[in-house]
């Protein structure tokens, strides 16, 4: 497995510290599993702190969108902070970086939803 997480709750926002590589479906199977039942106890407010990820492609991608589509569905947001390196040349190529809202770090990212709450 190329991907590890780290999980810091900080009501009502969830936060996911991605450290590794997202390159195959595998890669990130068990911590979708995760954030969908953590969305499923009401936990809609998700950012993923994306300092530590080395690399993506599209199955990153996919897992992200995924994410963001079903968080929205339940009134929440998905933000993304650490968007550095190949993992920001892959979201800027892709235009993604105009659909996801980009915080520079975790504590900017957790004010974001405390202002629009």
């Amino acid at each position: 497995m190329n991907l590890t997480y780290q999980i810091d709750i900080e009501d009502p926002v969830i936060v996911y510290q991605l450290t590794g590589k997202i390159t195959t479906d595998d890669d990130y199977l068990e911590l979708e599993k995760i954030v969908f039942d953590y969305l499923n106890q009401n936990y809609y407010r998700i950012v993923f702190d994306l300092t530590e990820l080395t690399h993506t492609n599209s199955s990153g991608i996919s897992f992200f969108m995924r994410t963001l589509t079903k968080s929205r569905i339940m009134g929440g947001e998905l933000i993304l902070t650490g968007v550095t390196g190949n993992v920001e040349k892959i979201f800027a190529i892709s235009k993604l970086d105009e659909i996801y809202t980009i915080c520079e770090n975790k504590a900017d990212a957790i004010n974001h939803f405390k202002q629009v709450q």
